[in-house]
Protein backbone atom coordinates (compact mmCIF):
# COMPACT_ATOMS: atom_id res chain seq x y z
CA UNK A 1 0.00 0.00 0.00
CA UNK A 2 1.39 3.56 -0.66
CA UNK A 3 -0.85 6.85 -0.52
CA UNK A 4 -4.42 6.71 -0.27
CA UNK A 5 -6.92 8.98 0.29
CA UNK A 6 -10.69 8.94 1.69
CA UNK A 7 -13.21 11.26 2.15
CA UNK A 8 -15.16 9.76 5.43
CA UNK A 9 -19.01 10.44 5.32
CA UNK A 10 -20.70 10.45 7.97
CA UNK A 11 -25.07 9.25 8.07
CA UNK A 12 -27.84 12.10 7.00
CA UNK A 13 -30.75 11.59 8.42
CA UNK A 14 -32.20 14.08 5.75
CA UNK A 15 -31.14 11.45 2.98
CA UNK A 16 -31.60 8.29 4.87
CA UNK A 17 -27.73 7.43 4.04
CA UNK A 18 -24.16 8.05 4.99
CA UNK A 19 -24.09 10.94 2.38
CA UNK A 20 -22.47 14.08 4.50
CA UNK A 21 -18.53 14.24 4.32
CA UNK A 22 -16.64 14.87 7.61
CA UNK A 23 -13.70 15.25 6.61
CA UNK A 24 -10.51 13.61 4.99
CA UNK A 25 -8.26 10.97 5.93
CA UNK A 26 -5.05 10.33 3.98
CA UNK A 27 -2.82 7.33 4.72
CA UNK A 28 0.65 6.79 3.44
CA UNK A 29 2.63 3.55 4.65
CA UNK A 30 5.64 3.37 1.91
CA UNK A 31 8.58 4.46 4.16
CA UNK A 32 7.70 5.65 7.77
CA UNK A 33 3.60 4.90 8.41
CA UNK A 34 2.01 8.70 8.46
CA UNK A 35 -1.43 9.41 8.46
CA UNK A 36 -3.22 12.65 8.34
CA UNK A 37 -7.16 13.83 8.63
CA UNK A 38 -8.99 17.54 8.14
CA UNK A 39 -11.80 17.42 9.44
CA UNK A 40 -14.66 19.66 7.21
CA UNK A 41 -15.45 22.85 9.36
CA UNK A 42 -18.60 23.22 11.80
CA UNK A 43 -19.42 19.45 11.07
CA UNK A 44 -18.62 18.28 14.34
CA UNK A 45 -21.55 15.84 16.01
CA UNK A 46 -21.76 13.48 12.34
CA UNK A 47 -18.07 13.54 12.63
CA UNK A 48 -18.13 11.85 16.05
CA UNK A 49 -18.06 8.08 15.04
CA UNK A 50 -14.92 9.01 12.91
CA UNK A 51 -13.02 10.70 15.08
CA UNK A 52 -13.75 7.83 17.84
CA UNK A 53 -12.37 5.22 15.29
CA UNK A 54 -9.60 7.56 14.75
CA UNK A 55 -8.31 8.67 18.00
CA UNK A 56 -5.47 6.80 19.34
CA UNK A 57 -5.00 4.48 16.41
CA UNK A 58 -1.65 3.82 14.60
CA UNK A 59 -1.22 4.08 10.95
CA UNK A 60 -0.72 0.60 10.47
CA UNK A 61 -4.15 -0.14 12.54
CA UNK A 62 -5.64 2.43 10.58
CA UNK A 63 -4.72 0.36 7.18
CA UNK A 64 -5.98 -2.40 8.38
CA UNK A 65 -8.88 -1.32 9.69
CA UNK A 66 -10.15 1.14 6.17
CA UNK A 67 -11.03 -2.14 4.73
CA UNK A 68 -13.58 -2.56 6.91
CA UNK A 69 -14.62 0.94 7.62
CA UNK A 70 -15.04 1.94 4.22
CA UNK A 71 -17.57 -0.37 3.57
CA UNK A 72 -19.47 0.66 6.53
CA UNK A 73 -22.84 1.14 5.80
CA UNK A 74 -23.74 4.03 8.69
CA UNK A 75 -20.32 5.30 8.23
CA UNK A 76 -18.14 4.35 5.19
CA UNK A 77 -15.20 6.21 3.56
CA UNK A 78 -15.63 7.02 -0.37
CA UNK A 79 -11.58 6.24 -1.92
CA UNK A 80 -10.74 9.32 -4.33
CA UNK A 81 -7.53 10.30 -6.19
CA UNK A 82 -4.88 12.50 -4.96
CA UNK A 83 -5.15 15.72 -5.97
CA UNK A 84 -1.61 16.61 -5.27
CA UNK A 85 1.63 15.28 -5.89
CA UNK A 86 2.96 16.92 -2.59
CA UNK A 87 2.60 15.58 0.67
CA UNK A 88 0.52 13.95 2.08
CA UNK A 89 -0.68 16.90 4.67
CA UNK A 90 -0.85 18.99 1.28
CA UNK A 91 -3.25 16.25 -0.52
CA UNK A 92 -5.51 15.97 2.44
CA UNK A 93 -6.08 19.38 2.53
CA UNK A 94 -6.40 19.83 -1.48
CA UNK A 95 -9.05 17.37 -1.13
CA UNK A 96 -11.15 19.10 1.62
CA UNK A 97 -10.72 22.11 -0.40
CA UNK A 98 -12.39 20.71 -3.60
CA UNK A 99 -15.24 19.55 -0.80
CA UNK A 100 -15.50 22.88 0.24
CA UNK A 101 -15.69 24.26 -3.21
CA UNK A 102 -18.45 21.96 -4.48
CA UNK A 103 -20.77 22.00 -0.97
Amino acid sequence: MTRHVWVLLAWSSEYGAATTPVGVLGLDLLDAAEVFVEWVPRIYEPATLWRQRIAGTSADEIAINMGIWENSPVAPAARVESLSDGGLAEAVQRQVDDLLASG
